[in-house]
């Protein structure tokens, strides 16, 4: 089982490279997604899962959710850094 900070590295590193370009397709999405779900616990990365799903509902994230989904990381990792 991976300690908490195993867990946000490793969180930091899927993500890193989506936060650098500045966008988010469907493949990318996707692939956090799944991965949050895998290792969620207690629900902290629930906001963003559902956001995810929202996004990934019709297949296609338009600039505007891409760049939602990009505040929403920024905003889980600086959280996920606070422990």
């Amino acid at each position: 089982m991976m300690t908490k900070k195993e867990l946000h590295d490793e969180f930091w590193l899927l993500t890193k490279g989506i936060l650098q370009d500045s966008k988010v397709d469907a493949t990318e999405a996707i692939v956090v997604k799944r991965w949050l779900e895998e290792h969620q616990t207690d629900n902290e990365f629930a906001i963003l899962i559902n956001k995810l799903s929202k996004v990934l509902s019709d297949s296609y994230i338009d600039r505007f959710e891409s760049k939602d989904v990009l505040d929403l990381l920024s905003r889980t990792l600086t959280q996920l850094r606070a422990f």
